[in-house]
């Protein structure tokens, strides 16, 4: 009975972890250019502390301070702050790709 019990929770957790890595693979399908060494800088810099964003949830505007602001987090939590090439590479892929001015 133990067996059967553990089993059923086993399938349980599996599913549920194949339906997160499906849903990581869709999302992650949505990000333009993936394969541009742009998109591979702002990656990696951006995977470091969470999730990198979606390019078009800000302006290519406000795109400049989120990288400054970005910038400041790293160095107040004492990681390797990116340098400005980096800075600027990711700052190129999410202004190409940013949300679209509403005027």
């Amino acid at each position: 009975m133990k067996n059967n019990n553990y089993a059923k929770l086993l399938l349980i957790v599996l599913l549920a972890c194949s339906a997160c890595d499906s849903k990581t693979e869709q999302e992650a399908a949505l990000y333009p250019r993936q394969d541009s060494s742009e998109f591979q800088v702002f990656a990696k810099q951006c995977s470091s502390c969470h999730r990198p964003p979606m390019p078009d949830v800000h302006t290519a505007q406000a795109w400049t301070r989120v990288i400054a602001r970005m910038q400041q987090h790293k160095e107040q939590r004492g990681l390797l702050v990116m340098n400005a090439i980096e800075q600027q590479t990711i700052l190129d892929y999410l202004q190409k790709h940013a949300q679209k001015d509403q005027h």
